[in-house]
This record gives structure tokens, sequence and C-alpha cells, in this order.
């Protein structure tokens, strides 16, 4: 057996301690159940169970994966900075750490943005605890509930641990103030939960005409501390923003209406609120993308000078000339009308490169955008390297890049896939190796090394 911890993830060790036999076990506890799981995997060798992020049984370092993602600790740091400067110093920054801090990787960049911000958002109460596993004080945020997981004694296990770890629980609707109230008084600690607002969105939330028996309801139950109301804009990052200012009406007169509104912090903006609409500020903002250096809209009136935190590079891992006619990839979507040389780069949508960028996306080899030719594979992606003569086996592959004037940009790539930045950046999988760099030390973009060597 093993004692596991929540997030010393790729531990792993034989039962009897002898590789190639026995087992792997989480401790699991009736406290924990929600959050870890048991695995057993009878009579396998223990050379298939190595994890990419621990030595092997040799001691010797297992094999890393052929994709890098580059998180730049100084451009969260400046991207923050910029964020904190258009906020007044009474006013409390809730940095999104969500979906994994948006693709950039948690484990990474919490102790980066816990140093300047005041609180943390998630999404879902597992991520909450995810935070406090890593050690984080700071208050964190959980936008949804634990009443989606079960019921009965599970959910009630749920409740108990977001209260026990002292997280603020949202509330949108009555029957939830219960079940948090009685969990509270379980584990003998106050619970601390925010009403969730729907001014408009017609997403997550208690419509405008129930908040006051909401609030009422949660400052009546005893074990809950009500400590804030929020709401969500619709289109705050839109060229048109009138439906957002009747939300933010909306919210203002809620807010007004409040009775013991000291008691409370109010909120409301997101990134593009919260670099080009102070007067959605109150007292606390909720920037998400643009923490980590993407421009929340194109329709800013104020544009700060965002840092792109990603960087995703691989490696040519083939190499080989094709004669005029041939075609390359599934369906043969792509015919070359003359002789050429094409490269392959194992990155797919296996990855989180998005399908959609087939015969549209480009690449750098060697300081030239090269061309994704034909579909992208689940595991790979081939490009057209004929205007790069001298590439060649285990060149480096820039796939992301962190300059948003490059065409594969997060930002470009998702012009080009029809989504938003969100998107690109979130469904970086599992299959990569993350690092922590303070600043990119990419090579040089200029075209290097045009003759073959």
């Amino acid at each position: 057996g093993v004692a596991w911890n929540y997030g010393e993830t790729g531990t792993f060790l034989a039962g009897d301690g002898t590789p190639g036999r026995g087992f792997i076990a989480a401790k699991r506890d009736r406290r924990s159940r929600l959050y870890m799981g048991v695995l057993l995997l009878a009579v396998l060798p223990c050379s298939t169970l190595k994890s990419s992020h621990t030595p092997g049984w040799d001691g010797k370092p297992t094999m890393q994966s052929y994709i890098t993602v580059e998180t730049s600790a100084s451009a969260v740091r400046t991207n923050l900075r910029l964020l904190r400067g258009r906020i007044g110093p009474a006013t409390r920054l809730c940095a999104g750490v969500k979906a994994d801090c948006y693709g950039h990787g948690l484990e990474l960049l919490l102790d980066v943005i816990a140093e300047q911000a005041d609180v943390l958002a998630v999404a879902a109460p597992e991520e909450a605890i995810a935070v406090r596993r890593l050690g984080c004080e700071l208050p964190i945020l959980s936008f949804f509930s634990a009443c989606a997981y079960a019921d009965g004694p599970e959910l009630h296990d749920a409740i108990d641990e977001l209260v026990i770890q002292q997280v603020i629980q949202t509330i949108v609707a009555p029957d939830v103030v219960g079940l948090i109230g009685e969990a509270a008084r379980r584990v003998g600690r106050e619970a601390e939960v925010h009403v969730k607002i729907d001014t408009g969105m017609g997403r997550s939330g208690v419509r405008v005409e129930g908040v006051g028996a909401l609030v009422e309801k949660a400052r009546g139950e005893p074990g809950i501390k009500l400590t804030g109301l929020y709401t969500h804009f619709a289109t705050s990052d839109e060229a048109d923003r009138t439906f957002m200012h009747e939300q933010l009406d909306a919210f203002r007169q809620i807010v007004a209406a409040c009775e013991r509104p000291e008691e409370l912090t109010f909120h409301a903006a997101n990134s593009a609120a919260t670099i080009d609409m102070p007067e959605t500020h109150f007292d606390m903002v909720r920037p998400g993308l643009a923490v980590y250096g993407y421009q929340p809209s194109e329709y800013l009136d104020t544009r700060l000078a965002l840092c792109p935190a990603l960087r995703v590079t691989g490696r040519l891992m083939q190499v080989k000339e094709v004669p005029a006619g041939s075609s390359c990839g599934y369906g043969l979507t792509y015919t070359f009308d003359r002789p050429g040389r094409i490269g392959r780069v194992p990155i797919g949508y296996g990855d989180g490169y998005l399908r959609c960028l087939s015969n549209r996306s480009t690449v750098r080899v060697r300081g030239h955008d090269v061309p994704v030719r034909g579909r992208v594979s689940m595991d790979q992606i081939i490009l057209d390297l004929t205007e790069v003569p001298a590439a060649r086996l285990g060149d480096e592959v820039e796939i992301v890049s962190p300059d948003p004037a490059a065409p594969h940009s997060v930002e470009n790539l998702a012009r080009l896939a029809g989504t938003i930045p969100h998107e690109v950046a979130c469904r970086i999988g599992g299959r990569v190796r993350r690092v922590l760099v303070d600043e990119f030390h990419a090579k040089p973009q200029a075209a290097t090394g045009d003759k073959a060597p």
C-alpha cells in the first residue's frame, strides 16, 4: 500500500516494494472521498507505471513529453501590476485561476499570482480544494456549489470539506442555503457565502426579483455568513455595451437596496470591465484572461500592454522529401503542386491543437513561418518545409508564440479557429511538459539558416 495526498501526482510505489508486482493505491477516507480515488492495478510491470514527472525505479529521470509549455512568471507579474493600476487602492483584485490557470498551470503559477492577488476565483469546488492542498491561504471564491456532485453522505462530505477549507461558496437558490448551514453546524465552523445574481446573462444566479428573499434566507441561516453579492456581464467584451449597462443598472439598484451593505463585498467586473469600465469596479474586480496576458476584447477604448505568458514548443521528428502531386494527411486534403519537403511534429488535437486549424495555421521553424498542411491528427501535424531547406530532424518548432503579432500567437490562432483565446489556452492537454520560466528566451525570430547542411 501507499499513503498518497491530494496534489502529489505521479508518486507511485509497488505494494510490496518490488518492481513488477503489487498494486498502487490512493489513500481514501470518508472526509476526502470526493477528491481522492482508489486505483488498483493488479500484477502490472512497474516499468509501465512510471510518472513522467518523477524519477524511475532506477533513480534516473523518466522520459519527458515531446511538447514543452513554458509559462512566464514575469509576464504574469507584469499583467497583475497593470491590472492593479486600473483599480483604486481600496478595490480588491480577485484573480481567476480556474481551468488550471486558463491552461497555464496552477501548480506553476499559484505562488506568483498569490503575490499580488487578494482573492482567487475557481469554477468548481475540487479546484478550490486543489488550491488549498498547494498551501495557499488566500480567500477562494468558488463559482459553483457542491450540489452537482451527488446526494446523501457524499454531498454532505463535499460541503463539509468546503467549509473546513474555508472556501467561499456561491449560492443561487434557497435550497442550497440549508445544506451549507447544516454543514457549518456539523463541522463547527462558519461558512462564508456570496450570492450570485442573474442580471440578464441568463446563465447562473438567482433572478433579480428573487434576490431579496435569498439574501434574507442566507442571513437568517445559523452557521452561514453572507459576505458578498455579485453578477457577471454578458457583453462587456462586445462593441455594443448597451445590454451591459442595463445589467450594471440592475446590479446598482440591488446594491442600493441592500441592508447593511458595509458587511458585503460587491463585484461584477471581468477582464474587459476591469480594464475599460471603472464604473463597474465596486469593491472587487475579477480578471481572468487578462492575468495571463491576452486582450479580452478588440473593442476596448483602453488597452493595456499585457504580456502573453505562454509559449509552446516541440521538435521535428521527421523530415522528408515529397514529389509533386503527392498528398498528405487524413482525407488527403492537401496536394503539393511541386516537389517539396515535409516535417512532422508530435502535437495534435489530443494535445489541444485544434483540428479546425488544418491547412490554415502556421508554426515557426528556424525563424520561418511555415504552414500546416493536411488535417491535424490526434497526435501530429505535418509542416511544409519546402522554403526551409536547412530544417532537419530535432529542430525546435515554436507552435504557440508569446508575441501577440505572430501568426501563431494564442490570439491569432483563436481568430483562425473562430473561437476565443480562452479556448486555445485551456485546450492544451495533459501530454505536455510544463515549465515555469522568468522570461522567454526564444531563439532569434529573424529567418536563419536558409541553406541545407
